[in-house]
C-alpha cells in the first residue's frame, strides 16, 4: 500500500511540474522576440525536467523497477487529462487556446523527459539502502 501511495503521489507531483512548464511555455510564447528562441526553451525546459524527475524518483520510489508503469499509467490517463481541464478551466479562453497547442506540441517532448527521469532515477538509486529501508 505504501508503494502504491508514492507511486500515486509521484505522479501527482509529475502532472503539477508538467502544468508549470505549460504555464512558463504559454508566459514566453507572447508575440515578440522570444517566439523564435522557444524552441530552445522547450528543450531546456525538459532537460530541467529530466533532472527534476531522476532526482524524484530516486528519492521517492527508489530502485524499484515496477514504479515505472505505475508512474506512467495514472499520470496519462487520469491525472494528466484532470489537471489540464482544470487549468483550461481556471484561465481565459486565448490564453487556454495557446496553452492547449503547447500541450499537443510538447507532450511528446515531455513524455520523453520523464521516461528519461524515471529510467535513471531507478537506474541511480542505491539498491542496498533502499531493501534496508524497506525492511
Amino acid at each position: 500500500m505504501k508503494f502504491l501511495l508514492k507511486t500515486q503521489v509521484l505522479s501527482i507531483i509529475f502532472a503539477f511540474l508538467w502544468i508549470v512548464y505549460l504555464n512558463i511555455l504559454a508566459v514566453l510564447d507572447q508575440p515578440g522576440p522570444i517566439l523564435q528562441y522557444l524552441n530552445w526553451f522547450v528543450y531546456g525546459f525538459a532537460l530541467l525536467l529530466v533532472i527534476i524527475y531522476t532526482l524524484l524518483t530516486k528519492y521517492i520510489v527508489g530502485h524499484m523497477w515496477r514504479a515505472v508503469p505505475m508512474v506512467i499509467v495514472p499520470y496519462l490517463v487520469i491525472y494528466q487529462p484532470i489537471f489540464e481541464k482544470i487549468l483550461l478551466s481556471l484561465v481565459n479562453k486565448s490564453y487556454g487556446m495557446s496553452i492547449h497547442f503547447l500541450s499537443l506540441s510538447t507532450a511528446a517532448t515531455h513524455l520523453m523527459a520523464m521516461l528519461i527521469g524515471l529510467v535513471f532515477g531507478v537506474i541511480f538509486s542505491n539498491r542496498s539502502i533502499r531493501n534496508l529501508q524497506d525492511r
